[in-house]
């Protein structure tokens, strides 16, 4: 759909607590947002809030933050599908089954961007290649996946 998603500061922030602390995971939010804005690091979730989509039989998808049937995919540091040939880790929310919103309004969907469901941080945002529009009635799909790789290599 386009080039890879960003993660912000306040993200990177989350995620490294999280990754240092353990415990409970926070569940993250998955929403779209209709400005043709182009992420930044400096985003913050306001920034997101603040453009977040609005057509009608919209609202935000909560993704489970656990590996297993219906959640995250299992990443194998060994090879197989999840690593792909970039040496990247790969996961796929849900098997690949996409999040889905059914559109009774028109609005045009630019990307879409993860928040803290408690943490209210922006996680990473990613703007699309194309902008979607939508009219009265339409589907929209999206598959999370998310990937982790070595910038250089």
């Amino acid at each position: 759909m386009s080039s890879g998603a960003i993660v912000t500061q306040e993200g990177a922030g989350q995620l490294e607590t999280d990754l240092l602390t353990g415990g409970t995971l926070e569940n993250w939010s998955l929403r779209l947002f209709s400005s043709n804005h182009t992420p930044l690091i400096t985003d913050t979730l306001a920034t997101f809030t603040a453009i977040e989509a609005s057509f009608t039989g919209y609202s935000a998808k909560t993704l489970t933050r656990a590996i297993g049937a219906g959640n995250w995919g299992a990443v194998s540091a060994t090879g197989g599908t999840s690593i792909n040939a970039g040496g990247n880790a790969k996961s796929t929310y849900n098997s690949g089954t996409p999040q889905s919103w059914s559109a009774t309004s028109a609005q045009t969907v630019y990307g879409h961007f993860y928040s803290g469901a408690t943490s209210s941080k922006s996680i990473l945002a990613q703007l699309w290649g194309s902008s979607v529009s939508l009219v009265n009635p339409s589907t929209l799909n999206l598959t999370p996946v998310l990937e982790v790789g070595a910038i250089g290599g």
